[in-house]
């Protein structure tokens, strides 16, 4: 997609608290700089902001960032970097095809020299590039010496917020860790894409529409996913959207044979698709924080079962685990909000 959508997919990064941000090139100077984020695409959303806050602290430099798939669309759709890496679909916990992606990694990143490597979800394999084949100045998260940082990889990262390890690379640069908020805005070809596949699959108006989407960690049970869509199904006439990752088709997959018979799939999609039907849906019911915090921030009523979340969410249910959140609790919140949205609709007609 063409960079000139930028004000369209990535509507704006602001500071909340100053407004102001340090624009000082720190304590490394550096025209070329490459950026990796070996984490699942959720987590990853985190890295927007990050990458915001370095683009605006070297504004000439040349930056690359490896990162998932949907990831790496978002960042060239913001015209935050200049090119990018795409390391495919990432597992949580380490899964996925980690050898292709190695290689991938590798071979791409040899064909530039970079002053500067910031790596924000350190591995082993990470770890090797950086020091050992580009041999470039890296930045981690980690407070341990280098070696024992690369032998132990990503095992030293904090287990504290989820985005704290942004925030600590940032410092590390001499950068201001700011809180950012991004706020993602669809564009008008992906909200009429969107609209089309509910036309083709017989919606015309009239009903909720629920999206589904998980990380396929297996948070939240596929079981409680199908049961929560049939019952929403039948008692609301509720439209169902299931809808992937970027570029996997596991949950809806999984998921299809559960499903009732007018639940719609959106399989593999582009990011900007998911946005798009985030934006669209009366209720997301997802079991990724950082997909809740999108969803909020387009003022998307969410039900993250997910603990602890990203942020305070509208109709959010936790327990200590994801998958101890029963199906009643989370039916009985979507009843309140597709109640809450059907009153004005009905007062208008």
């Amino acid at each position: 997609m063409s960079l000139v959508s930028l004000a369209q997919v990535y509507n704006r990064i602001e500071d909340t608290t100053t407004g102001v941000v340090n624009h000082d090139p720190m304590h490394y100077p550096a025209r070329s700089i490459l950026i990796i984020d070996v984490s699942p695409f959720g987590k990853s959303l985190a890295l927007l902001p990050a990458v915001s806050v370095v683009r605006d602290a070297y504004p000439t430099a040349f930056i690359a960032a490896a990162a998932s798939t949907g990831v790496c669309e978002l960042l060239l759709n913001a015209g935050l970097v200049t090119e990018t890496i795409d390391l495919g679909v990432i597992r949580p916990h380490g899964g996925g095809s980690s050898f292709k992606r190695t290689v991938r990694l590798i071979r791409n990143s040899r064909r530039f020299a970079y002053e500067l490597i910031v790596d924000f979800a350190p591995r082993p394999e990470t770890q090797f590039l950086s020091r050992f084949v580009l041999r470039a100045r890296t930045i981690t998260p980690s407070k341990l010496p280098l070696l024992l940082e690369f032998l132990v990889g990503g095992a030293s990262r904090s287990r504290g917020e989820p985005h704290t390890d942004y925030d600590r690379v940032l410092r590390k640069l001499g950068l201001r860790a700011s809180e950012r908020r991004v706020a993602f805005t669809p564009t008008a070809e992906e909200n009429e894409r969107f609209e089309e596949r509910l036309s083709r699959n017989g919606f015309r108006g009239g009903e909720p529409i629920v999206v589904l989407y998980t990380t396929g960690g297996g948070a939240w049970p596929l079981a409680s996913f199908a049961e929560t869509a049939n019952r929403l199904t039948n008692n609301f006439n509720a439209r169902i959207v299931v809808v992937d990752e970027p570029s996997d088709q596991t949950f809806t997959s999984a998921l299809e044979p559960l499903l009732p018979r007018t639940a719609i799939r959106v399989s593999a999609p582009h990011a900007l698709e998911l946005i798009a039907a985030v934006a669209r849906a009366t209720v997301v019911i997802t079991d990724e924080p950082y997909v809740a915090g999108v969803a909020s921030g387009m003022g998307t009523p969410v039900i993250d079962v997910a603990e602890p979340p990203m942020r305070p969410t509208r109709g959010s249910v936790h327990g200590n685990k994801a998958a101890s959140v029963t199906t009643d609790e989370v039916f009985e919140e979507a009843c309140e909000i597709l109640q809450e949205s059907r009153s004005p609709f009905l007062f208008r007609q």
